[in-house]
């Protein structure tokens, strides 16, 4: 049988696998059901199938087989792999088994060819899934204008505009609070030693300057704090735009495989 060779000879198989190994690190794309067979495990099989003394027993092992394959994961690449070496086994029995069984190796060659359309019906449908994802990811991302979310880095909310995340951005406002008081106490005991000293000594000039000095530390302190805030800020916003390139990417090499599949 030459329709799996052929087909699997034809298509991009790296060009899905490259694809898929740029998203494979998030779950949403990997809902694995326990009573799917694993392709990886079959085609070891598949690929370590032997002949055995009695013909008949040989015939049986290449049907189990076949008959696995009927259940392989969609979501996993190495399907192609899986039906193109079971079509070779096939063809090795041809060569190697009686006249006689020839006839049940056709019927299960066409077999391998129903469960190989079937399997890549559902790649396809799967393709098209994780693509429509990918899409919504990107619409959603560009959806965020990244002025705004500098702007609001100012005072806390970056996080719930970008990424809807209310606990993060509470925790900044606070923080910002924190520093803004921080900030104005610093002030307080620059601008007005002696009234803002608390329980430091003020009777002397030294002591009053002693006072406004550490009130311009803190200021300074705080004032660098914010800085740094700011920068992993903005480096978090800049940032953003590469899942969205990542993900474009991504799109293109799963159309691109996709428009193979469906040749």
């Amino acid at each position: 049988m030459g329709i799996v060779n052929s087909f699997v000879n034809q298509i991009g198989r790296e060009t899905g696998r490259d694809a898929y190994r740029s998203i494979i690190s998030s779950n949403k794309f990997r809902s694995k059901v326990s009573s799917v067979e694993s392709p990886l495990s079959l085609l070891q099989d598949v690929k370590s199938f032997e002949l055995t003394a009695n013909d008949e027993a040989t015939l049986l092992k290449i049907t189990n087989l076949v008959e696995k394959s009927e259940n392989s994961d969609p979501e996993d690449f190495e399907w192609q792999e899986l039906f193109r070496e079971l079509d070779n086994k096939i063809d090795f029995c041809k060569e190697n088994l009686n006249k006689e069984f020839h006839c049940k190796l056709e019927i299960l060659d066409q077999l391998n060819a129903d469960n190989f359309q079937k399997v890549k019906k559902e790649h396809i449908d799967y393709i098209k899934r994780v693509i429509n994802v990918l899409e919504d990811n990107v619409q959603n991302s560009e959806e965020k204008n990244i002025t705004t979310a500098k702007l609001l880095s100012f005072i806390g909310l970056r996080p719930y505009y970008m990424d809807k995340k209310v606990v993060y951005s509470t925790f900044n406002v606070i923080l910002l609070l924190i520093m803004g008081s921080i900030f104005y106490l610093g002030y307080l005991a620059y601008s007005e030693p002696i009234l803002n000293a608390g329980n430091a000594p003020v009777s002397t000039q030294e002591q009053i300057a002693k006072v406004s000095r550490m009130g311009i530390s803190l200021m300074v302190f705080i004032s660098l704090l914010y800085i740094i805030y700011l920068a992993l800020a903005f480096r978090k916003v800049n940032k953003y735009k590469c899942p969205i390139k990542e993900n474009k990417q991504s799109i293109d090499q799963f159309q691109k495989y996709l428009s193979e599949l469906q040749k």
